[in-house]
């Protein structure tokens, strides 16, 4: 697959086989993402690649939570304007798909609880930056940076990817489990596995601002 395609045909996934992602495919996607961009060449990053038993504990555990009704570790900004209304935009695309309507707030709810179980995905990486590093802005760049190589290398091994912050909605869980000591900071986390064919959420492709919109140009005949 070369660049371009895996570019244009990179989507969010949320709904995955049943089936395992065998390790050294793993260790494949990361040998070529961690070539991505660093500034400085400061390499920010860890990652924690789960499966098996201790993800499905995570799964639990996270799913408790949220069902009880427990704030996130770290509260997300409150959204406005064009941000709030790419996101009303997304949420109105997917629920049709599913056939969620607005008024179902117990079936909103329950497809809520699945990204805190990462899709059901076979497979879950949280990436982290240490908290020296994380108070720059280089870092996070870095960050974004790895998580796009990650995302687009998965293709050329046929998986599919979703960036979620809902996977790591509660860092107690993921420090619990994959002894994430205190020095680092918890950023993201991505599901990772065979996506679902005939899952109508894997149907939809998100939206994107024309270029027009978003890039600004200057010294141009």
């Amino acid at each position: 697959m070369n660049i371009t395609t895996a570019l244009e045909t990179r989507k969010s996934i949320r709904a995955y086989l049943d089936k395992p992602v065998p390790r050294e495919e793993i260790e494949g996607i990361l040998a070529k993402a961690l070539r991505s961009p660093s500034a400085t060449n400061i390499q920010p990053w860890n990652i924690y690649v789960v499966t098996g038993e201790v993800l499905e504990k995570i799964k639990k555990d996270n799913l408790e939570l949220f069902q009880e009704g427990i704030r996130p570790t770290i509260e997300e900004p409150e959204l406005t304007g064009p941000f709030k209304e790419r996101r009303r935009e997304l949420a109105i695309d997917l629920f049709n798909l599913l056939g969620i309507k607005r008024e179902d707030k117990e079936k909103r709810k329950d497809w809520t609880a699945r990204g805190h179980k990462y899709f059901d995905a076979p497979a879950a990486l949280i990436l982290t930056t240490s908290n020296y590093a994380a108070g720059g802005t280089w870092s996070l760049l870095g960050i974004g940076a790895l998580l796009q190589s990650i995302c687009l290398a998965a293709l050329e091994s046929e998986l599919g990817t979703c960036v979620s912050e809902q996977g790591v909605s509660y860092h107690e869980v993921l420090r619990k489990y994959l002894s994430i000591p205190a020095e680092e900071d918890i950023v993201i986390s991505i599901a990772l596995g065979y996506p679902d064919p005939d899952h109508p959420a894997n149907k939809l492709t998100s939206k994107r601002e024309p270029i027009d919109k978003v890039a600004h140009w200057f010294g141009f005949e």
